[in-house]
């Protein structure tokens, strides 16, 4: 997923879009690590099912280690010990990354691609070991065909996705992901965007707080909260993360507040959603970037909440549908009937990942040819 920033590690990385050398700017010191372990459920032939993390390669001296969910069931669905080129959209602090271009092997092609600088920063020191087999880019996933086009690919062996927010933006007090220390009303995971949590609690409607709540937090008392909102700022702006949460307390009534978790968690899920548009075009996205999968080349995506869940299915059930008046069937095969879910262990080692759900999806064999939306433009031909 998305990971951790400090602004004040911006100067390593230039304008979004630009390529990250895998041995760029350094890890920031102190960044907490995300821990899972192996859940159970893994599908038969899984490479390696327990050692993915173990058997990475370390990072530069001082880089946290970043073991990521669900990463024995994302090798078994990647198969990356295949070779071949492979796409970690959301690459975060690496984790995943490194796991998959250790299976690949000298065969092995990686582009891992974030909107958080110290993200990149955190995976070019992990990655270094790896030398020119990775491109790190700063941007965003949903531009993957013009992050392909800049590295010369027009097909690639495998995409993962691993959506939301990390456990290095929570735990950074001063992202403002967080309602449990007060912050800045940040949340943005792309500093280099205009649009902060504050603004959009500062600016927006009553009606349009009240639409994001419902929608993006699934909210019972958005409405409510929407209300108090209002009425808070126009005492006085509403620009820490405390602040909010106080607004929420007095807004949703004590006996909802004594069950069902923080009360400011949905809401805060809700605005975070908003000032990253994570919702938006995801589905449409999805069945792009299926586009470029070479046949028997897979899409792996990790969601986090019923929204971006939901969104994987149907984007999945559309791409596995018979194609009106084709003779070949679908191009593509849904590889997970069910959403596969952390198993006991990972989610005692990491009570985070408990929500964590993994869809995969492959391009069938014989079925159309992968997009090809630009030119080679490094000479190596992009096959």
């Amino acid at each position: 997923m998305a990971s951790a920033r400090h602004d004040n590690q911006r100067g390593g990385l230039t304008e979004p879009g630009e390529p990250v050398s895998p041995a760029g700017p350094g890890a920031g010191d102190g960044t907490p690590a995300q821990a899972s372990g192996t859940a159970a459920g893994t599908p038969a032939g899984a490479p390696g099912a327990a050692s993915g993390a173990a058997g990475s390669p370390p990072g530069a001296a001082g880089t946290p280690r970043h073991i990521p969910v669900l990463l024995a069931e994302v090798l078994a669905y990647l198969q990356p010990e295949r070779g071949g080129r492979f796409v970690d959209g959301t690459v975060g602090a690496g984790g995943h990354a490194a796991a998959i271009l250790e299976a690949a092997g000298e065969a092995g092609r990686l582009l891992g691609i974030d909107r958080d600088p110290q993200a990149l920063a955190l995976a070019a020191a992990r990655l270094a070991p790896f030398g020119d087999r990775v491109r790190l880019v700063h941007g965003d996933f949903r531009d993957l065909g013009r992050h392909l086009a800049a590295a010369g690919w027009k097909a690639v062996d495998g995409i993962l996705l691993d959506l939301g927010v990390s456990s290095m933006q929570l735990d950074d007090p001063a992202r403002g992901f967080s309602y449990q220390v007060d912050a800045p009303l940040d949340m943005r995971m792309d500093p280099s965007q205009p649009v902060t949590a504050a603004d959009l609690v500062n600016t927006a409607s009553r009606d349009q707080l009240a639409r994001w709540i419902a929608e993006y937090g699934e909210e019972r008392w958005a409405g409510r909260i929407a209300d108090f909102i209002v009425a808070a700022r126009q005492r006085r702006p509403i620009t820490t993360t405390l602040q909010l949460v106080e607004v929420i307390k007095d807004a949703v009534p004590a006996r909802a507040r004594r069950r069902g978790g923080h009360p400011a968690r949905r809401t805060f899920q809700a605005l975070r959603i908003a000032v990253n548009n994570e919702l938006e075009g995801l589905e449409a996205f999805l069945q792009e970037a299926a586009g470029y999968l070479r046949p028997g080349g897979r899409l792996v995506v990790i969601s986090f909440h019923s929204l971006e869940d939901r969104a994987v299915k149907r984007a999945f059930r559309a791409l596995a549908a018979p194609q009106v008046g084709g003779k070949e069937g679908a191009a593509f095969r849904i590889l997970t009937r069910r959403p596969v879910t952390p198993g006991d262990e990972e989610e005692r080692r990491n009570p985070r990942a408990r929500s964590a759900k993994l869809r995969a999806l492959e391009r069938v064999a014989g079925g159309p040819e992968p997009l090809e939306t630009a030119p080679d433009i490094d000479g190596s031909g992009g096959e």
